[in-house]
């Protein structure tokens, strides 16, 4: 059985301090603690509450890199806890809507080069994830069409 790994907020580089990223970090810890104590409705709410914090943060903050690893972290931690409660569809939403965001905002010609560059480094991770998750669950026909992606960069042509 392939398990997505569990990402903490300590698996986010630390940033200068921003009050966005430090709540996230806060609520993402409380919800690795419910998850440790076995409270996966605490964990739940907690987690929900980290990515809505992650969701404002793409074009926002300062460090782009720290604040896609906050987002990318968000949605694996949900899918991660759904796996284990066995909602594979929902986890696998998770694990491609990360991808799909990344591939979009490594695409966005509009946004900033630093933010661009975040999704193309943080996009080799969640393609990883992806494909683990595909391995459990070969079926899965968002995460097939996810891992399809084209990925261009002026360097690389795919992951």
């Amino acid at each position: 059985m392939v398990q997505i790994q569990l990402r903490s907020a300590a698996a986010v580089p630390p940033a200068a301090t921003e009050p966005c990223l430090d709540a996230w970090q806060r609520v993402t810890l409380r919800g690795n603690r419910a998850l440790a104590r076995g409270d996966a409705a605490a964990a739940l709410t907690q987690y929900r509450a980290a990515l809505s914090l992650a969701d404002a943060l793409p074009g926002r903050a300062a460090d782009a890199d720290t604040a896609v690893a906050a987002l990318v972290v968000s949605h694996h931690n949900l899918a991660e806890l759904h796996q284990r409660a066995e909602r594979a569809d929902v986890a696998g939403a998770h694990v491609c809507r990360a991808h799909e965001l990344l591939h979009e905002m490594a695409a966005d010609t509009t946004l900033d080069p630093s933010w661009r560059a975040a999704a193309w480094r943080h996009g080799r991770m969640t393609y990883v994830e992806l494909m683990q998750f595909l391995r459990r669950y070969p079926g899965h026909d968002r995460a097939r069409r996810a891992a399809e992606l084209p990925w261009t960069d002026d360097a690389e042509s795919r992951h």
